[in-house]
């Protein structure tokens, strides 16, 4: 029987041995980039086998170049390459099962070439001008109130653009990146969850985007709960999706699957990969089908004793695996899988069999020997690695656990087995910690430019008729004698004065019965100030750390008749949580705070001004970034004049005073993170 089956069987060992080939993926090994003339870059990729030509287009706003790769895996071990060279800022990478998406960003709009030479893919990039991509914004979201969003992401625009190839993308922009996302298709519907997250009141509406002519048509935003949800409703055409961010952008992309692509993504969700037979039975024996399934798919056969009966089946062109899963399930059977061996049993034999070795093997657990071992912790407190073990039961219940945080040590009773896992757990936790020096710089650059100009003068007189004439508003210096003449005292009728002038002109006039002085006084002051605060302090990472620097004044407070003396901080200090994200991308929670005593008092009070920033940003390893800047502007014009006599063209200076004061003072804040390397701290 069978050899009248066999013979219908011809298996080529080529045929075999060229579909594995075929189906062998490529894997992404190697990322390299180098600087052209100009602002060019090219960017090199490094395949373990010459990979499949990839789809590629270009994205306008932003800049940015997409290639996916179907049936490549991504074995670099990171997902981004800070690239900061030309006109290339970073390469992400993307994994959606057996497809690879590649996305280059940019700094501009530039002009490429890519080019395959068997395991290498060479992009090249130079500075262009673009017109960009047709789009549409859903409005932003207006400072209207939301409740409890301390702390919690703000989804701030969500934003939809038809790109090249008919594809559509949905870019959700947030005020970080610290939100959980979870995606998920639900029927024909892609929904989007961000937990934590908080939608303004603005935004939870429906975009339609049926005019663009791409898969998606409805967008509808929400908020659920603690979180917000984003439902994208497609058309009825087929589609494919990919979601990715960078930054504090969130892109959901929708692209239009040709015939070809809904074969392949049926295939990829098809869960048979074995060869293709055909089998048209009557009445066999089971255990005669399952023999040819066995040799079509090279593997060792083991069937148990209670499986027999005969079958009919008729399947052509399916994978053996499917027509063994079909034959299984027919005739209530199941199958285990043991490298190249395949048991077949009846369900019920292979589940009492599984019950039976996990009772002996607990049974051998529970009977095997303790052994004790101290094992030394170098990077952590023995304390914690203790909490870590219980809290991972770890430890069994005839096992115990003591911690010494004096020696560092751990003593642990266990079996050899729960061993194994006890010092593979420690291996993964006791490692050293990155540390991250944080550095700040606020600069504070201020300029004053003062101007006055005043005058006084007096004059006094008498005639024979005895009437005199004079001021009454203060007593003009005396002027120097003239030709021998006493130098008399002239009471002053105009005092305009410069308070404290630089310059100062007088003129004296005297004559038979009459004396005439006049003083015309300027001052002219310009002044600037630059100070520089630079504190830094080291952390490890995710560890917040806090540096002050200042002093506290004293003031005083009256409770109920008693007099209490109370202090103020005035500091400069630097609060920071540093976390280091993949990529040597490091994300930031700061709060900078600069206090300064005010020379100015308000009622006998002290006066303290304060500068103070609080944010959370995400910064590529030791590179700079502006968190914010401050400028004022003051400007102060004051007239002083007599009434009617100041405002007389040319003469109404001599009863004017002027002042022109203009004060500029700007505040800017650096941040720069470095981590610090095993080099740098040997250094």
């Amino acid at each position: 029987m069978l050899k009248r089956f066999g013979s219908w069987l011809v298996i080529p060992v080529a045929l075999l041995l060229s579909s594995h080939l075929l189906a062998q993926e490529a894997k992404l090994v190697n990322t390299e980039f180098v600087s052209l003339p100009g602002q060019g870059v090219e960017v090199r990729m490094e395949f373990d086998v010459p990979p499949t030509a990839p789809n590629s287009y270009m994205i306008d706003s932003p800049p940015r170049l997409v290639m996916d790769f179907n049936g490549v895996t991504n074995a670099m071990g990171q997902r981004s390459v800070s690239v900061n060279t030309g006109i290339v800022d970073s390469v992400n990478f993307a994994q959606a099962q057996e497809r690879l998406r590649v996305v280059t960003n940019l700094y501009g709009t530039a002009t490429h070439d890519v080019q395959m030479d068997g395991r290498l893919l060479v992009m090249r990039f130079q500075e262009a001008a673009t017109a960009p991509a047709r789009s549409v914004r859903q409005p932003a979201a207006t400072s209207m109130p939301v409740q409890d969003v301390a702390g919690r992401t703000r989804i701030q625009s969500i934003d939809f653009q038809r790109v090249e190839g008919n594809q559509g993308r949905v870019t959700i922009g947030m005020s970080d990146d610290r939100a959980a996302m979870d995606i998920m298709r639900e029927g024909g519907n892609v929904i989007l969850n961000l937990s934590d997250a908080v939608l303004d009141p603005s935004l939870a509406r429906r975009l339609d985007v049926q005019d663009f002519a791409t898969p998606l048509e409805f967008i509808d935003s929400m908020s659920s709960g603690a979180g917000a949800t984003i439902l994208l409703r497609p058309g009825n055409s087929p589609f494919d999706y990919m979601a990715y961010q960078t930054g504090n952008q969130l892109i959901v992309d929708f692209k239009p699957l040709t015939t070809r692509e809904q074969e392949a993504l049926r295939e990829s969700q098809f869960p048979y990969s074995g060869e293709r037979i055909d089998l048209n039975f009557q009445n066999v024996e089971v255990r005669a089908v399952l023999q040819i399934i066995a040799e079509v798919a090279e593997m060792n056969l083991v069937v148990s004793d209670n499986v027999g009966g005969t079958t009919t089946l008729r399947l052509k062109n399916v994978p053996w695996d499917q027509a063994l899963d079909i034959l299984l399930k027919s005739k209530g059977l199941d199958k285990r899988e043991v490298g190249n061996v395949l048991m077949i049993g009846t369900a019920t034999e292979i589940a009492e069999r599984e019950r039976v070795e996990m009772e002996s093997q607990q049974q051998v657990q529970e009977l095997a020997p303790l052994v004790t071992e101290f094992i030394q912790v170098d990077f952590r407190r023995a304390s914690d690695m203790r909490a870590r073990l219980e809290e991972a039961r770890l430890i069994s219940d005839r096992g115990f656990i003591l911690a010494d945080d004096q020696t560092n040590v751990l003593m642990i009773r266990e079996t050899s087995r729960q061993m194994e896992d006890i010092r593979r757990t420690l291996r993964r936790f006791d490692v050293e910690v990155a540390q991250v020096l944080v550095e700040a710089r606020l600069v504070t650059a201020s300029t004053e430019f003062a101007r006055e100009l005043g005058v006084r003068w007096g004059a006094a007189g008498s005639a024979n008729t005895r009437v005199s004439v004079g001021g009454g508003a203060g007593t003009v210096p005396a002027i120097p004698g003239i030709g021998g003449v006493a130098q008399p005292s002239v009471p002053g009728m105009v005092d305009f004065g410069v308070g404290d002038p630089t310059s100062a002109i007088r003129i004296g006039y005297l004559s038979s019965g009459l004396l005439l002085s006049a003083e015309l006084s300027a001052l002219q002051s310009d002044s600037k100030i630059e100070i520089v605060s630079q504190p830094k302090v080291i952390t490890t990472n995710g560890r917040p750390a806090v540096i002050k620097s200042g002093q506290e004044v004293a003031y005083q407070t009256v409770e109920n008749g008693e007099v209490n003396l109370e202090f103020k901080e005035v500091v400069l200090s630097l609060e920071v949580t540093p976390q280091i994200n993949p990529g040597d991308r490091i994300s930031m929670d700061l709060k900078v705070l600069q206090d300064s005593l005010d020379p100015n008092r308000l009622g006998g009070e002290l006066l303290i001004n304060t500068n103070q920033l609080e944010t959370s940003v995400v910064v590529n390893d030791g590179d700079t970034i502006v968190l914010g800047g401050v400028f004022r502007n003051d400007l102060e014009n004051v007239v002083r004049k007599t009434p009617l006599l100041g405002d007389l063209p040319v003469l109404g200076g001599l009863f004017r005073y002027t002042r022109e004061t203009e004060t500029k003072r700007e505040l800017l804040i650096f941040i720069t993170p470095t981590m610090i390397r095993e080099s740098l701290a040997i250094q």
